[in-house]
């Protein structure tokens, strides 16, 4: 799904939208207290309400008893219980509207007991859902490398929590309940969540797309600096800007849920990996900058901030380095991808083409051997079958030749289009008695004739007995006449292996006419 596809998304336009209002009114306190409380509660239990909708949607569209379904369920869970925390929290604000002094009712703010309590257990379901993935990594030195890059980031991960969320060495630790149990959660949910991510990011099933993904590590980021930073932002007089980071992060969930459903929906062209992750150098860096600013506070003296420095910019080149390299060699595997690409799609143009000349091969011999008119042998596939069943030694093969008697009076009468019909259904008729036990072919004109290759001789007289009953039936033509033929029939047997063709076709045709003469001698 790309960034085009994206822009598109008349949704997601709206939820942008929606975004840039809330930080606006939240963040320049456009609002009376109250009111914002209010208002931000209610949008939250909208949000998470179509939050559960969404991931039921996308979680009855993953295969069943699959890791990624029982992934969607568990984040359905997790947002509905957040939604219910929720429900219990706004009726909490409605039933102290009057009294929202966020010095002395800060779980207004934060959050009720049971209402983080709900939280608690909905992030619960959200680490076993995200420990419960598969790693998709099948090589064991994949899976090695994948645990030494998520500790590197793991350890940047946590020590950006400790810092950011107020316990580093110095900081009091809260008095109240509810801003105790944040103390305690907020790291620690930061440091599981960014897990999953890097398990996500890094593993080979993820259960969603890049896009969604990436909407899902902003959800993570605010929520985050929302828990981290919100007894600053009350401090500091801007209560509201904890409201407004919340409704951020839940719009970006809105976003990551609607965003991997679209993709379910009409799932694009997927597009190659890269086969190396910034996350490892990226923490480096992360590390590198919290040290800066926890060493600022304690005076380091310049001989110690140029050896620091100098760590950093040595690190930094070794860094520099080492992701040159990696881009050079994903930039090569992919240009090998693209290559091997190419060559199978010259091999499936080929094997096409081949199959195409085989057919086309196919159809010519078929025409070479068959009558166009009936589909029956040829003359040639028939003297090419009866000389292949001379040069037998186990049997005798028989030859019947059939001449039509009284076509040309049909033909004069109906025309070729009625001859033709006349000579399709006799062919068929052929056919039928012969069925397996020989060749049924055309010589031309209205002559026909059957090689049997080994037919015992009383089964050939009932068989040409069949045929030339099956020829004098009356046969139907298009528009309602109907025509009669006979035949003129002569058998030929041959009288030893490797007999003459030509001689053997001769003694047949001989009886034929000698057949024929002696019916038009027979007084009508």
């Amino acid at each position: 799904m790309d960034a085009r596809f994206l822009s598109r998304d008349r949704r997601l336009i709206a939820i942008a939208v929606a975004a840039v209002l809330a930080g606006a009114v939240f963040g320049l306190d456009l609002l009376p207290l109250p009111a914002a409380v209010v208002c931000s509660w209610a949008l939250t239990l909208a949000f998470q309400l179509m939050e559960t909708v969404l991931a039921v949607r996308i979680g009855a569209t993953a295969p069943a008893r699959s890791a990624a379904r029982r992934f969607w369920w568990g984040i359905t869970v997790t947002v509905g219980l957040f939604a219910v925390g929720t429900v219990i929290q706004l009726g909490a604000v409605l039933l102290n509207v009057d009294d929202l002094d966020p010095a002395r009712r800060g779980e207004l703010f934060f959050g009720l007991p049971i209402s983080l309590g709900l939280v608690d257990l909905g992030a619960l379901v959200l680490i076993v859902s995200l420990l419960g993935l598969p790693l998709g990594l099948p090589s064991g030195r994949e899976r090695q490398r994948f645990w030494i890059d998520a500790a590197s980031v793991m350890v940047a991960v946590g020590l950006f929590a400790w810092e950011i969320t107020g316990l580093g060495e110095g900081h009091e630790v809260p008095d109240g309940q509810a801003d105790l149990v944040h103390m305690v959660l907020a790291p620690a949910a930061f440091v599981v969540v960014a897990f999953g991510i890097v398990k996500i990011t890094l593993g080979g099933s993820a259960p969603f797309t890049r896009s969604a993904a990436a909407f899902a590590c902003v959800a993570a980021a605010l929520e985050s600096l929302n828990a981290g930073l919100g007894k600053t932002f009350l401090e500091s007089g801007h209560a509201s800007w904890n409201l407004g980071l919340g409704l951020l992060a839940n719009l970006a969930c809105v976003a990551c849920l609607h965003v991997q459903l679209r993709h379910t929906a009409t799932p694009a062209r997927p597009k190659s990996a890269r086969s190396f992750s910034l996350l490892p150098y990226l923490s480096v860096g992360v590390t590198f900058a919290l040290l800066i600013v926890v060493l600022a506070d304690d005076s380091l003296t310049f001989g110690g901030w140029l050896a620091l420095g100098c760590a950093i910019v040595s690190t930094g080149l070794v860094a520099v380095r080492q992701l040159i390299a990696f881009v050079d060699n994903d930039r090569l595997l992919k240009s090998l991808n693209v290559t091997v690409w190419e060559l199978a799609e010259a091999q499936d143009i080929l094997t096409q083409t081949l199959d195409e000349r085989d057919q086309l091969a196919a159809r010519l011999s078929h025409l070479a051997y068959h009558d166009p008119l009936t589909g029956l042998a040829n003359r040639a596939l028939f003297l090419e079958r009866a000389a292949e069943a001379l040069a037998r030694r186990d049997a005798l093969p028989t030859i019947v030749n059939i001449d039509l008697d009284e076509f040309k009076p049909v033909n004069d009468r109906f025309g070729h289009d009625g001859g033709d019909q006349l000579l399709r259904e006799i062919a068929g008729r052929l056919v039928s008695c012969v069925g397996g036990a020989g060749t049924v072919a055309r010589l031309g004109g209205d002559e026909f004739a059957i090689l049997l290759p080994h037919t015992a001789p009383e089964a050939v007289e009932v068989l040409v007995s069949l045929a030339a009953a099956a020829v004098r039936r009356p046969v139907a033509l298009r528009g309602g006449a109907v025509v009669s033929v006979g035949a003129s029939i002569g058998t030929a047997v041959a009288e030893r292996p490797g007999e003459d063709l030509h001689t053997l076709m001769q003694r047949a045709d001989l009886r034929m006419y000698a057949e024929k003469r002696a019916a038009r001698s027979v007084p009508a």
